[in-house]
């Protein structure tokens, strides 16, 4: 399965101009799954959010990741597939920052979705460091999350490492694939600079290399997510005593 991560340049509060940036960088380019940045939506009202996002699906040919929208006061994403059927809808539960001072209050925990017989679960970006999050959720292959890494760093370097320890700790931990859509690193929001940590962690590399993939500045990466090699080592573990 190939999964296509969208790193804008810029951030607009107006949610249609994202959407318009987003599908010029995308065109042309194919793959199954489309993950978006967190707060691609920005404040678009529900109806319209969700009709970009399955625009885009359909337009592109694969299922989309919608980042997320201001929901009145919730942060909340929709996923809809190639033929713009809406598979999932997730919220963010741990609001960080910025967010909490401003009014966005904690949602629902989703039940993530199933695309060509594997397991997907949304974080929103804080999320993932929530190791709860993701307790029983047993057998998930991927897991997918829009980020707007806002950091207090002077620069976007230790952020950047932070995420990547995190994000192989948890594909380790819990034998999935996880992977980050995040805005570029010159991307600001209400002030702060954004982090840039976008990439995919691989709990089965075949070099020590693997484990974190980034994406550098290319504001449109393609990953492949070798399900076969998962499930090898799933078993490994499993013949090991390591579950």
């Amino acid at each position: 399965m190939k999964i296509l991560l969208v790193q804008p340049p810029h951030w607009s509060p107006d949610g249609h101009a994202n959407f318009d940036a987003i599908e010029q960088l995308v065109t042309a380019r194919s793959g199954d799954v489309l993950l978006l940045p967190e707060l691609a939506g920005a404040d678009l009202p529900r109806a319209e959010y969700l009709a970009r996002v399955r625009d885009l699906a359909k337009a592109t040919g694969m299922a989309v990741v919608g980042g997320s929208h201001y929901d009145g006061p919730v942060n909340r994403g929709a996923v809809f597939d190639a033929g713009g059927e809406l598979l999932a809808e997730y919220d963010k539960v741990h609001p960080y920052d910025v967010e909490r001072r401003s009014g966005v209050v904690p949602g629902l925990p989703s039940a993530g979705f199933e695309l060509h017989g594997r397991r997907m679960h949304v974080l929103l970006c804080a999320d993932l460091w929530y190791s709860a999050s993701l307790a029983g959720r047993d057998g998930l292959d991927a897991v997918l999350v829009p980020a707007f890494s806002i950091t207090r760093w002077d620069g976007p370097a230790p952020a950047r490492e932070l995420w990547q320890h995190m994000t192989v700790a948890r594909a380790y931990e819990f034998m999935t694939y996880v992977a980050v859509s995040d805005w570029h690193h010159e991307t600001t929001y209400h002030g702060h600079p954004c982090a840039g940590v976008a990439g995919v962690a691989n709990p089965c590399p075949r070099t020590r290399a693997g484990f974190f993939t980034g994406t550098g500045d290319d504001p449109v990466s393609a990953h492949d997510l070798d399900f076969d090699r998962l499930d090898a080592f799933r078993r490994d573990r499993a013949d090991r005593g390591f579950r």
